[in-house]
């Protein structure tokens, strides 16, 4: 039996019952809605009845009240007279309304109410004659049986209404029982018909379950394989359906994306997978929708990365491929991705290491051409200094000339830091050297106006090499220099602080520049990462770095922590202290 005909087999069936079912309760309506009405005429003649019966009861209390006033002539005894004529024609005409669609009832309710009026008519005679002394004439009346016919009249209307009465009451009261009857028939009959049809059905709907989880299960095994087999995959894979939703994610996506598998199924891929250029910030095309468009197998651009929940980009490659139906329709999308950012930092590495190779081959050549001269210009002020003629005022600028051209001279022997400073350490005071370099830039400073602050009183005295610890305070100097505005202003500070490994000496240089940024924060010290553009080398702070680095000290860059106030650039240089050679980072300078 083919899936169409096990289908329609089950909605006949279905259908079946239901129309059985309508029919049922249409039946049940038709049979309530008698009942309801025969209870409804049942209740109406319980009405009349009731309605009879107060009629009569007030006639006869009317009644007993004259005889009582009668034969007493105490007026307390007219109080059933006076309540039973207020309120018997209101009684009639409620009898009137009950019975006005039963004509023979009706007839005998007028002429209830005809019977009614002599009735009271004959009572207030005799009433109205005792009232005024003409008790004889009033007893005379009385024994004329004219108030016992009427009184009989009335009685037997009332007993003829009764027995009509009685007779609808058997009829509908029979009506409401066939009803009821009726029902509780239909009920057993389609509830005994449905169970045997639900029992058919649920035993061929159990068949086709039974089938249809057996095919489950093959089809769970399959797909727990192709689920083993996707999530020990090394790269990242994202399923999608033919509208785009997600349907599959494993581990290693899930670790990219920063959602889980169950909390992104059904969600739009673009909004699971956001991707963009790496380097302008604009939205990527989505592959899903090129695949499901060309319905073949696509790649990413060059330069996307993906954004990860928390905000961060990460670079990706990767290929996007249709997946087909039986028919060869594409009925979803295949994602797979991976993270190449150690791949990235490899080649950027590479490319810096090249940088750095031809940096050490120029810098060796520059240093072998640029000694010769060098050690000309030394001779020549040399010899001016020797000179009587040399004034005193130029014999300082020439000791100052030769004292940068000493540490020139000591920066092409460094070789751009793949040389070893061989000279002796000595110690030196932070202070001095300060100074030292706030003297050579004495011009550049005064020239911009440059407000200088200086504490270096604590400073405490450390073991180094001169010449490195005077390039280290020049470029952060010349920096810092460089960056602030015209009448601007830079803090230098100097104190002992101690640190896990000993004494140490903190130096501090702000700045009011503009600062570095936050993207900029992570390749300050870089080599080759500059941001002045067309004048720096980029070679500076990383110069920098590595001799703090080789004499066992930290150089940081703080964000958002000024020590002064001021909200530029705020370096801090720790160097260890000492006076000795013995002490314990000489013993180790390469630290």
């Amino acid at each position: 039996m083919d899936s169409f005909t096990k289908r329609f087999s089950v909605i006949a069936g279905f259908s079946v019952l239901v129309l059985v079912l309508l029919g049922n309760a249409w039946i049940i309506h038709q049979q309530v809605e008698s009942q309801v009405e025969s209870e409804q005429w049942l209740k109406r003649t319980l009405q009349v009845r009731l309605a009879i019966e107060q009629t009569e009861e007030l006639l006869t209390d009317a009644e007993t009240g004259q005889r009582g006033y009668l034969y007493t002539g105490d007026p307390k005894y007219l109080q059933p007279y006076h309540n039973a004529e207020a309120r018997v024609q209101q009684r009639v005409e409620d009898l009137r309304g009950l019975v006005a669609d039963n004509p023979t009832q009706l007839s005998r309710v007028n002429t209830i109410s005809e019977l009614t009026t002599l009735k009271l008519q004959e009572l207030a005679q005799t009433i109205a004659l005792y009232s005024t002394g003409k008790a004889d004439e009033a007893r005379a009346t009385v024994l004329s049986d004219r108030g016992l016919m009427i009184m009989n009249d009335l009685r037997t209307q009332f007993s003829l209404m009764m027995k009509d009465e009685d007779r609808l009451e058997a009829i509908r009261t029979r009506e409401y029982e066939r009803s009821i009857r009726l029902t509780v028939a239909s009920i057993y009959l389609v509830s005994g018909f449905a169970v045997v049809g639900l029992i058919a059905l649920a035993y061929y709907i159990l068949r086709e379950r039974i089938l249809r989880e057996r095919y489950a299960r093959e089809l769970r095994a399959r797909e727990e394989w192709f689920r083993v087999t996707l999530t020990s995959i090394g790269d990242a894979v994202i399923a999608t359906d033919s509208s785009g939703l997600v349907t599959f994610l494993n581990p290693i996506a899930e670790n990219l994306t920063g959602a889980s598998n169950a909390e992104v199924i059904g969600k739009p891929i673009d909004e699971v997978f956001p991707i963009l250029n790496e380097f302008t910030g604009h939205a990527a095309e989505n592959p899903v929708s090129k695949v499901m468009k060309l319905g073949i197998i696509v790649g990413l651009a060059n330069h996307t990365a993906l954004r990860h929940r928390n905000g961060s980009l990460i670079p990706i490659e990767d290929s996007a491929a249709p997946i087909r139906g039986i028919n060869g329709e594409t009925i979803g999308v295949v994602l797979v991705f991976r993270d190449v950012t150690a791949e990235r930092k490899s080649q950027e590495m590479l490319r810096k290491t090249e940088k750095l190779a031809a940096a050490a081959r120029l810098s060796a050549t520059v240093a072998h051409e640029i000694n010769n001269p060098l050690e000309a210009v030394t001779n020549l002020i040399f010899l001016a200094q020797a000179s009587p003629e040399t004034p005193a005022s130029i014999r300082e600028h020439l000791a100052t000339a030769e004292r940068e051209l000493a540490r020139v001279a000591h920066i092409t022997r460094q070789t751009l830091g793949f040389y070893r400073d061989s000279s002796q350490p000595e110690t030196i005071e932070l202070a001095v050297i300060v100074d030292s370099v706030l003297s050579l830039y004495a011009n550049k400073i005064e020239s911009k106006h440059i407000e200088i602050e200086r504490r270096l009183d604590d400073c405490p005295p450390i073991w180094g090499a001169a010449g490195e610890l005077k390039q280290v305070v020049s470029n952060l100097l010349s920096n810092a220099i460089d960056a602030v505005p015209p009448g601007g202003k830079i803090a230098v500070y100097c104190s002992s602080r101690e640190t896990p490994e000993g004494p140490a000496a903190e130096l501090i240089v702000e700045d009011s520049g503009p600062g570095v940024s936050g993207d900029h924060m992570a390749h300050i010290f870089d080599p080759f990462f500059t941001t002045k553009k067309d004048v720096g080398t980029g070679l500076g702070l990383w110069v920098t770095q590595e001799i703090v680095s080789r004499r066992g000290g930290t150089i940081t860059l703080r964000r958002d922590q000024s020590s002064s106030g001021l909200a530029g650039a705020s370096f801090v240089v720790v160097l260890p202290a000492g006076t000795a050679p013995g002490s314990a980072q000489e013993q180790n300078p390469a630290h």
